[in-house]
């Protein structure tokens, strides 16, 4: 990956380096949008890229949306099969984690439903199968149970008074005991593959009931980010068990009561959740999720809208998904890849191939990484992003080994590296923008309260009335952030200066154009 110029905004909304306007320029809006950048979705590569053109046409939606959820559902599909190792510098899992970013109104669920048909379809089976192997199941635990009864029968005999056990007999009564346990029964693996607004708890013990690879996928991700697993007392649990998961680390449950805790190591879950611009600006902006590295781990899309835009006139009527061949070999390769048998030790842990990065494909995603190292330091493009930046060269890794494998099952070539370090420019542009309008949405939601509240009391306010202000507000210095960030955007003007030039007081604008 070449270095790329600074990546800066052109919107003043979002570029707080440019000028700002006096108090004779029309106020700027609070909590503005900048276009996003196009998502590459040739680097996706011939079976990926063109399934998501297709999806994007069929279900009319836009363009990154369909590219991201392709990649998302493959890495689920991958991840259970295969690991990436770049070179000595150490080996990760091909898990991703993807955010999408897309307003209400934009068919995430009618793009979900095509793009993990394949997935779905499998789970299906699997439920359809489930019954029968849960009552073999239930036959072979009562035989063992017989067995059992059997064996302890023969030692101690079948009066109302057993005799007592020579030191031998129970010797030998433990082991054969014991050698039978070996082969408990175990019940077969719960069906489902996929959850949606999980618990730290319910991760934990979905992990332990059913398969070694699971996706977090959702097309209304809010409820993620706003049920029970992210209330004040149990998110910081399940950012930490998302995050180990992504590490390929094993993840832990400890509790007071006998065989409630434990350890799960070799499990994999990949992740995509769909949420609406306003639900990303609290989550972008969330001190815990960003400060642990939790959205660090995250690719975020966001695109352009296409309300407004998807009409059917010059659109064949009998044209479908189902019937076109680029939409249906990636179906196929989906289909094959989820059926494909996990490979997993006698524990159920996941045994992943490794595909290391060597060679000339190594010497390209050095030059990929030490190209985000060097935009990393304190003046660089990417330090305002440091968290992500950090992770990016790790998620290039592993977009390379999810293209190579569903491609051809082997190892990243440096064309794979290539065209994931172009994915990775995109999302890299897409954090600045979207954390930076984040960070700026939530102030300028605050300040846009803060000049309702001051347009009720008079329309101005002086130094000495902080203490009136909502409490939220009071805090000198707070206060003096929201009106500092009215008067730069042109919305109040400051009326009444004290020593140093130091304002104490302050008047709304008036006029149509002000908040």
């Amino acid at each position: 990956m070449t270095k790329q110029p600074p990546i800066t905004a052109t919107d003043p909304r979002t570029n707080l380096s440019a000028p700002l306007p006096g108090i004779d320029t029309a106020p700027i809006p609070l909590a503005g949008r900048t276009p996003p950048p196009p998502y590459p979705v040739d680097a996706l590569g011939e079976l990926l890229g063109n399934a998501a053109k297709a999806l994007a046409y069929y279900v009319q939606t836009p363009l990154g949306m369909a590219a991201q959820s392709i990649l998302a559902v493959t890495s689920l599909a991958v991840q259970g099969h295969a690991n990436v190792k770049k070179g000595n510098v150490g080996t990760s899992p091909t898990t991703l984690y993807c955010l999408t970013i897309a307003a209400s109104g934009e068919r995430k669920s009618s793009l979900d439903s095509q793009a993990m048909k394949p997935i779905y379809e499998y789970q299906a089976e699997r439920r359809a199968e489930y019954d029968a192997l849960m009552a073999e199941y239930r036959a072979d635990l009562e035989a063992h149970e017989m067995r059992y009864k059997s064996i302890v029968g023969s030692y101690k005999g079948s009066g109302k008074k057993p005799r007592p056990l020579t030191h031998d007999e129970q010797q030998a009564l433990s082991a054969e005991l014991a050698e039978l346990e070996k082969n408990r029964p175990t019940p077969p693996p719960r069906p489902h593959i996929l959850m949606e607004e999980p618990t730290a708890e319910g991760i934990y013990k979905h992990f332990l009931d059913a398969l070694a690879t699971a996706g977090l996928f959702s097309d209304e991700g809010g409820a993620f980010f706003s049920g029970h697993g992210m209330a004040d007392e149990a998110k910081g649990r399940i950012i930490t068990m998302l995050s180990q998961l992504w590490d390929g680390k094993p993840i832990t449950r400890t509790r007071a009561g006998a065989g409630e805790s434990g350890v799960l190591a070799g499990r994999r879950l990949a992740a995509h959740l769909m949420i609406q611009p306003v639900i990303a600006d609290k989550v972008l902006s969330d001190r815990l999720m960003m400060g642990q590295g939790f959205l660090a781990r995250f690719l975020v899309c966001s695109d352009r809208s296409l309300v407004g835009s998807r009409f059917l006139s010059g659109r064949a009527n009998d044209e479908s998904a189902a019937s076109d061949p680029a939409i249906t070999r990636f179906w196929d390769a989906l289909g094959e890849l989820i059926r494909q048998p996990l490979p997993t030790d006698e524990a159920g842990e996941l045994e992943p191939e490794t595909l290391p990065i060597t060679g000339p494909a190594f010497d390209a995603w050095v030059a990929v990484h030490d190209s985000i190292e060097e935009q990393l330091s304190p003046h660089g493009e990417l330090s305002v992003i440091r968290e992500f930046a950090a992770k990016a060269a790790d998620n290039a890794a592993r977009i390379a080994a999810v293209l190579s494998y569903v491609e051809t099952r082997s190892a990243p070539t440096p064309e794979h590296i290539d065209r994931a370090a172009e994915l990775m420019q995109y999302y890299l542009l897409t954090m600045i923008q979207r954390t930076q309008e984040a960070a700026h949405s939530t102030t300028e939601h605050e300040a846009r309260e803060l000049a309702d509240w001051i347009r009720q009391n008079g329309g101005e306010l002086s130094a000495d009335g902080f203490k009136k202000l909502p409490a939220a507000y009071r805090k000198a210095t707070k206060a003096r952030e929201l009106l500092g960030l009215l008067v730069d955007y042109g919305h109040a003007f400051v009326s009444v200066t004290g020593p140093n030039n130091k304002p104490r007081a302050w008047k709304l604008r008036e006029g149509p154009d002000n908040v």
